[in-house]
């Protein structure tokens, strides 16, 4: 028994890449696994340590309140206060289990069928899926490397603006790991206020950044007055995944209505790791992402200069903890994904499986230990000598 929604997902593109790393896995061979963007590091010990503090509290364990705990929005407060100048009402606020469960809910509470919704192309896949759950179509935006993995609004058919009720813009970006600046946000703003779209901004990677802070949307959009929700998740900033937490700031309707969309759908996050997260961000969050932004810049150093020596194509990444590469020779981004499997154990993610405009990229992720990281670029290093591409 199957419905037709999930008919109507695409395939899932990665079968083979994972058949042939069962393969390695298999034959005793050893895989160094670049593909997927799930951090290693592992919960501070601060974050852990209030959790087990937590977890004392018998109240924590009935049901949490529908909107978030207290005190884990007013952590939220202080920070877009103090890092952003935002002065948030607590109703603008709604905690999150993690970012993807809010994305996916989006289109069914602002949405109806029938309407269109803008995606990036390459993008994150749950943005076209969940616009198909709710019965919208996708139009899809092309990030073209040489407008800086950007969409050019000019270029939306008007027949699909007149569809359109929702815009995804996701920055720093994943899989190209581009960032934008206040200029380009405030062009998608008035872009939406002219035609009467809601602006949605995944943000889960703001937190990962390297020589200078990545910009928000909310506090231009709240300025504007348009309606909008940016959503963050404590997954990639804490390093914590599978805690499930996160948060989503937007205009007081469009969180009421994501908030109504969840009271029927879910029960919150779990009290203690909300109680956790806020006091982690009250006392402890300078000092834990500089620690974890020194990993990943580390890691980010030594497999860019790997990458330059190989001869392939790409850009340093100012954010998120991505390398977006081109293949060499016009090589397929599956074919060429396979060839680091078979020649390197690399596992990468072929960009192909981001959308259409993802071929002829591929994806590495430095969420792996730093000497795992280190030899895959010495072998990647290794292999462009090989295929000539230096």
């Amino acid at each position: 028994m199957r419905s037709k929604r999930l008919a109507q997902l695409p395939p899932y593109l990665f079968v083979e890449i994972d058949r042939l790393r069962e393969s390695y896995l298999r034959s005793g061979r050893g895989i160094l696994d670049l593909g997927i963007g799930d951090p290693d590091l592992g919960a501070p010990q601060e974050l852990v340590d209030a959790l087990v503090r937590a977890l004392s509290n018998s109240s924590h364990h009935r049901y949490p309140p529908s909107r978030g705990s207290i005190r884990l929005i007013d952590a939220v407060r202080s920070w877009a206060m103090r890092y952003h100048g935002a002065a948030l009402d607590r109703d603008e606020v709604l905690v999150t289990i993690g970012s993807k469960e809010a994305i996916a809910h989006l289109p069914l509470a602002i949405v109806d069928p029938g309407d269109a919704v803008l995606i990036p192309d390459p993008g994150y896949p749950v943005y076209c899926s969940s616009a198909g759950f709710a019965g919208a179509s996708c139009v899809r935006m092309p990030l073209d490397e040489e407008a800086d993995f950007k969409p050019r609004f000019s270029d939306i058919a008007p027949d699909d603006l007149a569809l359109a009720r929702l815009m995804f813009l996701n920055y720093p970006n994943n899989p190209t790991a581009a960032v934008a600046d206040r200029e380009f946000y405030l062009e998608a703003i008035e872009f939406c206020r002219s035609h009467r779209l809601a602006l949605a901004s995944d943000a889960a990677y703001s937190e990962i950044w390297y020589e200078e802070p990545t910009v928000p949307v909310f506090p231009l959009a709240r300025e504007a007055e348009i309606p909008y929700v940016e959503f963050f998740s404590f997954s990639k900033t804490f390093s914590a995944t599978g805690w499930r937490v996160g948060y989503a700031v937007g205009t007081k309707e469009i969180i009421a209505s994501l908030s109504q969309l969840k009271n029927n759908i879910d029960s919150g996050v779990f009290g203690a790791i909300q109680e956790a997260v806020a006091e982690t961000m009250e006392r402890h969050y300078e000092g834990i992402m500089s620690r974890i932004r020194d990993v990943y810049r580390e890691r980010r150093d030594e497999l860019a200069a790997h990458l330059e020596r190989s001869g392939l194509s790409f850009a340093v990444p100012r954010a998120t903890f991505y390398f977006w590469i081109r293949t060499p020779r016009g090589m397929g981004s599956m074919e060429f994904c396979r060839l680091l499997l078979e020649e390197c154990g690399i596992v990468a993610t072929p960009g192909i499986g981001f959308g259409e405009k993802g071929e002829g990229f591929f994806r590495l992720s430095i969420t792996a230990a730093t000497e795992t990281v280190r030899e895959a670029g010495r072998r990647i290093e290794a292999l462009g000598g090989r295929l000539g591409v230096r």
